[in-house]
């Protein structure tokens, strides 16, 4: 019987996308997710490429890819997840059928945690940068005969995120210095101009200046103030060259409930060293240290003294596959020339099957986790809202407080408010004080106010039917209402799953007492019996 060429890779990917799809079913998306629906629904394309990008920090690729779906009114779980689950099935397809890998190292890396769960499930702009890693490392050996294709491919990095950009700047950088060895001087000058790998490089050059324009940060911008002065330090630096590796692959040092000790660092650290140790040296005999060493000191430089946070170390796997892809087809898949020493061999082969084990197990744990928990709490609010017609009701969201990582004050910041992923289930604006209840934009500007003067005005002549809020210490009502004239009807629990460990948060709702006979369904709720410890909400939450 003849053997069917591609047979396992074909029931690969569709085991990955019937995987996903189920584990989307369930997933409840969170703020980031909402924030950029609303912004395709609700903004329009000028204001998306002028103005929202510059508070975003995010190139506008991932809000033009949601818009066409959002504007024709597809409903917003449906339309957000179609569109990440292509990108996903089109990345994990590409990567199960071309890469130069063992067909069991093919076949596995679809499951693992960051193109899995992180970038798979859930739906955010790293899915449009997947397909773009395997995109150029697919076009990479063919970059001088096909400069436009992967000048193409480095264009869907970089239109994902300003990280994208950074890591893109290096391979460029790499890529013109091969082009100019090829020339003397004299020659480069008059022939190089000419040349269609020029015009690939520029048009790439002209693409990410408008990309850099159009997402450069104003001074009003959330981030600028509230963020970015907490992550630029040398302990970010630090956790970049020395711990970073590890948790990419091996280990979840940097997470919201981790207590690390030194015994944790040394581990990190030693783990590190060899996953770099282990690429270096096959970059070395594949003759392309440059292309691993430039790329990834840019990403350090960038994510240790501008800004990073914990999901953005998938991006580290994304480009180590990348690296690995290229050194390959380089090698012609033997990694003899790199292991010259066959227990050195065997060791790499061992860390590679550790690594594997080690994210597939996050894989099953997250999966698990995003089917009995919520992850985000807008489904759930916005049910409970639409089902006791409360969003008719005059309702407040609750504001967000400042902690300044420069002089240790804090400042309230009345535009930053509660319950952006419920707002992606309505078609209007239901928070009295949100964007001076604008209907029409239901999206976060990310522009701070410290005035607040409309939700001021807003407060003081009557109290609001219903309080939308969080009772964590970095958000405030009580001094601007009497929240002991409320009743807690509702809390909504939500989760965030990282890797195998889950950190809960909660929103609570509130109204007011004397509108309480109206809704002889709602049980008075004490807020403080209600709030929830990590030990409780699952068997599978493991630090």
């Amino acid at each position: 019987m003849k053997k069917r060429p591609y047979f396992a890779e074909t029931i690969i990917l569709i085991l990955y996308a019937s995987a996903v799809l189920v584990i989307m079913y369930f997933h409840e998306p969170w703020f980031d997710e909402a924030q950029a629906w609303l912004i395709a629904q609700d903004a329009s394309l000028v204001e998306l490429l002028t103005s929202i990008t510059h508070y975003e920090g995010h190139p506008p690729i991932w809000f033009l890819a949601l818009m066409p779906f959002a504007k024709l009114g597809l409903p917003f779980e449906i339309g957000l997840k179609a569109v990440n689950f292509v990108f996903a099935i089109a990345a994990m397809g590409l990567l199960v059928f071309k890469a130069p890998f063992p067909r069991i190292v093919r076949c596995t890396i679809p499951f693992t945690y960051f193109f899995f769960y992180q970038y798979g499930v859930i739906s955010r702009t790293y899915s449009m940068m997947m397909l773009g890693f395997v995109l150029s490392a697919l076009y990479y050996k063919d970059r001088n005969d096909k400069p436009y294709q992967f000048a193409a491919a480095l264009a869907v990095i970089c239109g994902s995120s300003l990280y994208g950009i950074v890591i893109c700047a290096g391979i460029a950088l790499v890529w013109l210095g091969e082009m100019w060895r090829e020339f003397n001087f004299l020659q480069g000058i008059k022939s190089f101009p000419r040349s269609k790998r020029f015009f690939a490089l520029l048009s790439l050059l002209i693409f990410n200046i408008l990309l850099l324009l159009s997402a450069y940060p104003l001074p009003d911008t959330y981030a600028v103030n509230a963020v970015v002065e907490n992550n630029s330090n040398v302990s970010w630096l630090f956790y970049m060259l020395l711990i970073a590796p590890a948790d990419a692959i091996f280990t979840s040092f940097f997470s919201a409930t981790a207590t690390n000790s030194l015994f944790d660092y040394l581990i990190c650290g030693l783990l590190s060293y060899v996953i770099i140790v282990l690429l270096f040296e096959i970059a070395k005999a594949a003759r392309m240290r440059a292309l691993f060493l430039f790329p990834y000191l840019f990403f350090i430089l960038f994510s240790g003294l501008v800004y990073f946070w914990d999901h953005h170390i998938g991006i580290l796997v994304m480009f180590y596959l990348f690296i690995m892809w290229c050194c390959s087809d380089q090698l012609g898949g033997s990694y003899e020339a790199a292991f010259r020493n066959k227990y050195f061999r065997y060791f790499g082969l061992a860390v590679l099957a550790l690594a594997l084990i080690s994210t597939l197990r996050w894989s099953v744990i997250a999966a698990k986790n995003d089917i009995s928990l919520n992850y985000g709490t807008g489904r759930e609010a916005a049910a409970f809202l639409k089902e006791n017609r409360l969003d008719q009701l005059n309702i407040v969201a609750a504001w967000r407080i400042i902690a300044d990582g420069a002089t240790a004050e804090s400042y309230e910041d009345y535009a930053y408010t509660e319950g952006i992923p419920a707002m992606a289930y309505f078609k209007e604006n239901i928070f009295s004080n949100f964007n001076n209840k604008a209907a029409n934009q239901r999206y976060l500007t990310h522009r701070i106010d410290t005035e607040g003067l409309y939700t001021k005005d807003l407060i003081a002549g009557g109290k609001p039917d219903v309080l939308f809020t969080n009772v964590h210490a970095n958000f405030t009502l009580g001094d601007q209402i009497g929240v002991a004239d409320y009743a807690l009807v509702k809390p909504v629990a939500g989760h965030d799953i990282w890797k195998d460990e889950v950190d809960a948060y909660q929103i609570f709702i509130f109204l007011r007492k004397d509108l309480l006979d109206n809704y002889p369904q709602f049980d008075i709720l004490n807020w403080e019996d209600e709030l929830l410890t990590n030990e409780e909400i699952s068997p599978w939450f493991t630090k």
